[in-house]
C-alpha cells in the first residue's frame, strides 16, 4: 500500500484522518464505516447536529475515533470558518472526501436566481472552500488526498434535474483545476464519478462504492484526474 503520510516538523496532517463533508445515511455512511473499519479516525460533516449524533453512534461498532462537525455547505462562509477550526488542530484530516450534494428535482426554467445559487454553493463552491482551507496545511505536510463525488449527470445531464446535472459538470472542472494547482505540491485531488443509481442491494449498493473509494486511496497505481464507478 502506498505510503501518504505527513512529513516534515510543523506538519499537523494525519494522513489516516478523514474528513466527510456530507455525511448521510446512505452512499455518505458507507463511506464513513469503510474507513473507519480500516483504522482511520472520520470526522463527519452535515448540517444537523441531531443527524451527525445519530450517524456517529451507528459507527460507535468500529472502534474508531468519531467526531462530528456541524457546518451547512450552503453557507460558504460559514463553512470556511468550521473548516479553519478544524485545520488550525494538530493531526488535521489528511483524507478529504466532498459527497454534499443537491439532488431534489428540478428544471432551469422554474427555478429561482436564489435556488440555484443555493444549489451550486452546495454542488461546487463548498467544494472548493474546503479545498482553500485545507491546502496550505497539506503544502506544509507535502501530502493528502481529496476526492470529490462526482456523478453520470456530468456527461448526460437531465432536464429534470438541472442544478445536479450543472453541478456535477462544474464539480468535474473544479476538481481537475484543483488537482492541476496542487499536484506539484504532493496533494492529489480527483473526481470520483458514479455512473448509475446509488440503490441499496444492486451494483450500486453504498457499500460497494465505499470499496471504490477505499481502492482508489490506498491504490500504488498512477494517479488520475478523474476515477469512475461503473458498477463492476
Amino acid at each position: 500500500m502506498a505510503d501518504h503520510s505527513a512529513a516534515g516538523s510543523g506538519s499537523s496532517i494525519d494522513s489516516r484522518h478523514l474528513l466527510l463533508v456530507g455525511a448521510g445515511p446512505g452512499l455518505g455512511m458507507a463511506v464513513a464505516r469503510r474507513f473507519a473499519v480500516g483504522g482511520y479516525r472520520v470526522t463527519l460533516v452535515a448540517r444537523s447536529t441531531d443527524g451527525l449524533r445519530d450517524l456517529a453512534g451507528s459507527l460507535a461498532d468500529t472502534g474508531s475515533q468519531i467526531d462530528t462537525v456541524a457546518a451547512d455547505a450552503s453557507d460558504p462562509e460559514g463553512l470556511r470558518a468550521r473548516m479553519a477550526e478544524l485545520y488550525d488542530q494538530q493531526g488535521a484530516p489528511g483524507l478529504i472526501i466532498y459527497n454534499a450534494v443537491m439532488g431534489a428535482p428540478d428544471k432551469l426554467l422554474d427555478s429561482s436566481a436564489e435556488h440555484l445559487q443555493t444549489a451550486y454553493a452546495v454542488d461546487v463552491i463548498g467544494a472548493i472552500v474546503v479545498t482553500q482551507v485545507a491546502a496550505p496545511v497539506m503544502r506544509e505536510a507535502g501530502s493528502g488526498t481529496i476526492i470529490v463525488t462526482g456523478g453520470g449527470f456530468a456527461d448526460h445531464p437531465i432536464p429534470a434535474l438541472a442544478t445536479v446535472s450543472l453541478g456535477k459538470a462544474a464539480l468535474r472542472s473544479a476538481a481537475t483545476m484543483l488537482g492541476a494547482d496542487l499536484e506539484p505540491d504532493g496533494i492529489r485531488v480527483a473526481t470520483l464519478t458514479i455512473l448509475g443509481q446509488i440503490v441499496a442491494g444492486t451494483a450500486f449498493d453504498p457499500e460497494n462504492i465505499a470499496k471504490r473509494y477505499w481502492e482508489v486511496v490506498h491504490s500504488d497505481g498512477p494517479w488520475q484526474a478523474e476515477f469512475r464507478f461503473t458498477g463492476e
